[in-house]
C-alpha cells in the first residue's frame, strides 16, 4: 500500500509537469522551473528503505542546487512577461547558481575531496559533510524548503497587488501550510528521524493532499497568462477595443493619450524600441512604467496593441479592398503578414481570417 502510494504520488508530479510542458512553455517558464524542482524533490526524499539508493546515487549532488528555484519558479510564475526579462530578475536565482558554482570549484579545486564529499553523501552521510562548503550539507538541505516558503509569502502579496483570481491563491496557500511536513520529510532524510512526527510513511501520506493541490492547479487552475498572451478581449464591430487594465490607471491624462495616438497614426512612428516611443511622449520613464504597473501589461503588449488598434481602424475604412495584407502589415510596422497574424491572435483573441470572415471585411 505505502509503495503503491509513492508510485501514484510520484506519477502524479510527472503528469503534471509534462502536462505543463506541454500547455505553457510558451510563455510561462518559471512555472515549469517550480514544476520540475518538485519532481526532484519528490525523486530525492523518497524513503531509501523503499526504492533503495538508486535516486539518491542519481540526484546527489548535481540536482541539490536546483532545489532553491521551487520557491522562485512560483514567484516568477505570477510576474509579467517584461518583469522576467529584467536582468535584475536573475538575482531570485542566485542561490541556485552559487551551489552549482561551489560543486565546480569543489571538483576543480579539490579532486580527492569532492570526490570523498559524493561518497558520504550517497551513504547518508549529510551533518558532517560539506559539498557546498562552507555550509554542512544538512543546512542546504533544511534551508531550501525554509526559503521556498518565503517565495511563497511573496507570490501570495503579488497575488494581491495584481488583484489576482481566488483560485490562484490556493496552490501558494497549500505549499505554505505543507512547509512544516516537508521540513519534517527532509529532517527524516538527512538526520534519520523527523522533528515533529517519527514515523516516516505518516509525513509522506501528509503530503498528498499538497500533491493532489499542485496537479489540480496544473490540470484544472492553469498558470496565469501574461497579458499579451491572453484572450480576454471581445471582438466587436466598433473601434471600441478597448487597453486591458485601462479603467486601472491612476494617471488619466496619460489614458487618453494612448486613446489618441491609436487615432492618430503619426504619432506612433517611434514604435520601434521603448525608449525612443517614451522619448517623444509627453510622459516620463515613470510614468510609463506606474501605466504598465497599474494595467498589468508590458512594452512588447501596448507596442501590439497600438499597431493592431490601427490595423482595425484601416480595415473598418475599407483598406482591404484596394490593397491585401502584407501592405496592411507593412503600414503599420510589420516586416511580414507572419508577423500581423501573431500579434494580431494574441490581441484580438481570434485569428485575423477568423475577424474579417465575422465581419465581412
Amino acid at each position: 500500500m505505502y509503495r503503491d502510494y509513492v508510485i501514484l504520488a510520484i506519477t502524479l508530479l510527472i503528469i503534471a509537469l509534462i502536462f505543463a510542458g506541454i500547455r505553457v512553455r510558451k510563455y510561462n517558464w518559471p512555472y515549469l522551473y517550480y514544476l520540475a524542482g518538485i519532481v526532484i524533490s519528490a525523486f530525492m526524499f523518497t524513503d531509501p528503505a523503499l526504492v533503495g539508493n538508486r535516486f539518491v546515487n542519481i540526484l546527489y549532488p548535481l540536482f541539490v542546487p536546483f532545489l532553491y528555484i521551487i520557491g522562485p519558479g512560483v514567484y516568477g510564475s505570477v510576474q509579467p512577461v517584461e518583469v522576467r526579462r529584467n536582468p535584475w530578475h536573475i538575482i531570485h536565482y542566485l542561490p541556485m547558481i552559487v551551489g552549482y558554482t561551489i560543486i565546480f570549484l569543489h571538483w576543480f579545486l579539490d579532486e580527492p575531496g569532492y570526490r570523498q564529499s559524493v561518497f558520504n553523501g550517497r551513504q547518508f552521510d549529510f551533518e558532517h559533510n560539506k559539498m557546498f562548503w562552507p555550509f554542512s550539507d544538512t543546512f542546504i538541505f533544511l534551508g531550501y524548503p525554509i526559503y521556498s516558503t518565503w517565495y511563497y509569502l511573496l507570490t501570495l502579496r503579488k497575488l494581491r497587488e495584481y488583484k489576482a483570481p481566488t483560485k490562484q491563491y490556493i496552490l501558494p496557500v497549500a505549499l505554505i501550510a505543507s512547509t512544516p511536513i516537508i521540513i519534517d520529510v527532509v529532517h527524516h532524510f538527512v538526520v534519520g528521524h523527523g522533528l515533529l512526527i517519527q514515523n516516516d510513511e505518516i509525513l509522506r501520506y501528509l503530503l498528498l493532499g499538497t500533491i493532489v493541490v499542485i496537479f489540480w492547479d496544473v490540470i484544472i487552475v492553469k498558470p496565469p497568462k501574461p497579458a499579451e498572451v491572453t484572450e480576454i478581449h471581445e471582438v466587436t464591430m466598433e473601434r471600441s477595443l478597448t487597453y486591458p487594465g485601462i479603467d486601472e490607471v491612476r494617471n488619466e491624462s496619460l489614458a487618453l493619450y494612448l486613446s489618441d495616438i491609436c487615432e492618430e497614426w503619426h504619432e506612433a512612428v517611434h514604435l520601434k524600441t521603448k525608449n525612443a516611443f517614451i522619448k517623444h511622449s509627453p510622459y516620463s520613464a515613470k510614468d510609463w512604467e506606474d501605466f504598465f504597473f497599474d494595467s498589468k501589461t508590458n512594452w512588447n503588449y501596448l507596442k501590439k496593441f497600438i499597431r493592431i488598434k490601427r490595423a482595425l481602424n484601416l480595415m473598418e475604412d475599407g483598406y482591404l479592398i484596394h490593397s491585401n495584407v502584407e501592405e496592411l502589415a507593412s503600414e503599420i510596422g510589420y516586416s511580414t503578414r507572419a508577423s500581423l497574424y501573431l500579434a494580431f491572435k494574441q490581441v484580438m483573441g481570434i485569428t485575423l481570417p477568423e475577424y474579417r470572415l465575422e465581419k465581412e471585411i
